[in-house]
């Protein structure tokens, strides 16, 4: 796979791996002591040389979830943190046939990190005239979370809201329940942050996103709204598509 990075401001940075068909965002954000890397990708580009090309600082990785797509380039860092219930997701998708069907033919046989720290709601990464809030979003997966930015009013919100499909059909994944609770916990914050930077897709998303999956995820629960069947190569599932977003369960 391909790479270009993108600097979002003086001291943040949006690495992007790609090829013809897909596409996965990380993001550095950098502080006066120390810089935090947020997720890794398919683990198919060399990405610690990356983030010495962009940091001089001590890079430690927070994972927004366990999926291959986000872990794959955490054996290139000694410091890698995620939420301790997407452990299993973790071991699971750092297995190389996990990892060959999200990177396809251009899987490369690199190791993820073995040793994890786990991270709580609320923890806060120091990185030095910056902080990083861990916001717990389970959904996409039961371990997701969000990264809020207070300083530069930023929310980096890995799979839980692309302006895309949420998949919540997925094994690991929560309950459509349990994904509207972490929705209504982002717009209770939004007065903290103006923009959101997602895992896919659309980038930068704003958070009219964020009341469209309310409103989708309120729709189905109270049984106004209906997903239709669809395939989906995990198997058969339901899709509810409303405006920009869409919710398979």
């Amino acid at each position: 796979m391909q790479y270009r990075t993108e600097q979002l401001d003086q001291h943040t940075w949006l690495i992007e791996e790609y090829n013809e068909t897909s596409s996965v965002y990380m993001y550095l954000l950098e502080g006066e002591r120390e810089a935090l890397l947020i997720d890794t990708g398919n683990g198919t580009i060399p990405l610690e040389e990356i983030c010495r090309e962009l940091t001089g600082l001590p890079v430690t990785v927070a994972l927004t979830h366990g999926h291959a797509d986000h872990i794959g380039g955490t054996g290139h860092f000694e410091n890698v943190w995620i939420a301790r219930a997407d452990e299993p997701l973790y071991r699971l998708h750092s297995t190389d046939e996990l990892r060959r069907i999200f990177a396809g033919a251009e899987y490369a046989p690199a190791k993820a990190a073995e040793e994890l720290q786990f991270f709580e709601e609320g923890r806060v990464f120091d990185l030095g005239g910056r902080t990083v809030e861990v916001i717990a979003t389970p959904g996409h997966s039961v371990g997701s979370v969000c990264f809020l930015d207070r300083e530069r009013r930023q929310m980096f919100t890995g799979d839980t809201c692309c302006k895309a499909h949420v998949l919540l059909q997925l094994d690991h994944a929560a309950p459509i329940e349990i994904f509207l609770d972490s929705i209504r916990k982002l717009l209770d914050l939004q007065d903290y942050y103006d923009i959101t930077w997602p895992g896919h897709h659309e980038k930068p998303v704003g958070k009219d996103v964020i009341r469209q999956f309310l409103a989708a995820a309120e729709g189905l629960l109270s049984g106004m709204m209906e997903g239709r069947e669809m395939e989906h190569p995990a198997g058969k599932c339901r899709l509810l598509e409303y405006r920009d977003i869409g919710i398979e369960y």
